[in-house]
């Protein structure tokens, strides 16, 4: 087997993930969490599982869970750090966002408790640590253990129960179709509507809910400090720009999809061959050989991007049709269900904010940045030194007046 071949550069990049002949590789260091889960999927079986799901993310649900759903969940969790006047804002993400990844994945929870929220955050970041442990610094064989406590500990407090209650409402539609209005909306539900007809093992939907738990509450959180920071630092000397931050919900998206560009959740997608051939590059790849895409590189492409592509600025013209975020969310089969929903609509002719799609990030950052959100000038951040991707652990930061104001 040869060494991994790297690719880099927009469309070079752009092409490899959308090349069938390469299968999604990395997430095999924890099977026991993404096995046969829809990101690992290749060919036929991927295609037939993402039909499924993606039936959640039509645009009457983004209009739903942007306009309706996320504000009230969003005003619940902040609340109580507007009190205190500080936060840790990587908790913080972790803590708005795990009630959209609960409500995709299918997991019921009594929305009173704070204890059942805080287990399930805690979960669902023991899962994220499993999901991504190809860049983990700590003992694999740890992590891996511990990731099989955590799933016997979430089947047992969150997934049983929400699956019984699933499916005597399956069953009840079963008997009366009218009542599949009453369904719930979410990848658990689906699944086992489905079961039969796809041959979908319970172990494997078990893994399936566990992964989307994961999914939106880890790389969501990330995206948001690295956005803030980046926001923060760009425009704490300028105050023209800051005020039309706060004013300027189409710039402020802007602003949000140029942090996304530089941060991918990943800074690499690898990608193994199913058959011989020849990458763009010139270079040949035999069957079971390993593809690096540098997402990194490739969204600082100068030639896309146009001049100083690793710095941060708002006001960057993109060349052509490409979105403003890069490769951030992957393009191909592999494209990231939650893009419309975190990133929001492109930006098009239409200047109407009642019709435009912002997105989850957007609204969260416009939230907080009329609470006067600022870091902390007596803790600074601390980086994650469990992985090699570029994350913080903690991230102090004062907001509004707080108690002792």
């Amino acid at each position: 087997m040869n060494d991994p071949a790297t690719v880099d550069g927009y469309q070079r990049a752009f092409d490899t993930l959308c090349d069938k002949r390469l299968a999604q590789s990395m997430y095999g260091e924890c099977d026991i969490l993404m096995q046969d889960v829809l990101l690992t999927l290749h060919g036929d079986d991927h295609t037939v599982r993402r039909a499924l799901e993606m039936q959640l993310f039509k645009r009457d649900f983004i209009r739903y869970y942007e306009r309706e759903v996320y504000p009230i969940t969003l005003a619940a969790t902040l609340n109580p750090y507007l009190i205190k006047g500080k936060m840790d804002l990587v908790e913080f993400g972790g803590r708005v966002n795990i009630n959209l990844s609960a409500d995709l994945a299918g997991i019921d929870r009594d929305p009173d408790s704070a204890d059942e929220l805080d287990m399930l955050l805690s979960i669902s970041k023991k899962f994220s640590e499993g999901a991504t442990l190809f860049h983990s610094t700590r003992n694999k064989d740890e992590v891996r253990l511990e990731v099989e406590e955590t799933l016997s500990l979430f089947q047992e407090k969150f997934l049983t129960p929400s699956w019984k209650r699933r499916e005597a409402l399956l069953s009840s539609v079963e008997k009366n179709p009218e009542s599949e209005l009453n369904l719930p909306r979410d990848v658990l539900t689906v699944l086992l509507a489905n079961r039969d007809k796809h041959d979908l093992d319970d172990q494997m939907i078990f893994r399936e809910v566990a992964f989307f738990l994961q999914a939106a509450t880890h790389s969501s959180a990330n995206a948001l400090v690295h956005i803030f920071n980046e926001i923060y630092n760009w425009s704490k000397s300028d105050p023209e720009n800051r005020v039309k931050i706060k004013n300027d919900p189409f710039f402020l998206q802007r602003c949000v999809h140029e942090g996304l560009r530089l941060h991918p959740a990943s800074p690499v997608a690898w990608r193994t061959s199913t058959c011989p051939f020849q990458l763009l590059s010139g270079k040949q790849v035999e069957n079971g050989d390993s593809v690096v895409v540098d997402l990194q590189t490739s969204n600082q492409d100068e030639s896309i991007f146009g001049s100083n592509p690793k710095e941060f600025n708002p006001y960057r013209e993109v060349s052509g049709k490409v979105p403003s975020f890069g490769l951030t969310f992957g393009v191909g089969v592999h494209t990231c269900f939650g893009r419309d929903l975190a990133g929001g609509s492109l930006p098009g002719r239409s200047l109407d904010p009642d019709k435009h799609y912002f997105g989850t990030l957007t609204n969260l950052m416009r939230s907080l940045l009329s609470h006067d959100i600022r870091p902390d000038p007596d803790n600074a951040p601390i980086a994650d030194d469990t992985t090699v991707r570029n994350n913080w652990s903690s991230y102090p930061v004062l907001i509004g007046k707080g108690e002792s104001n």
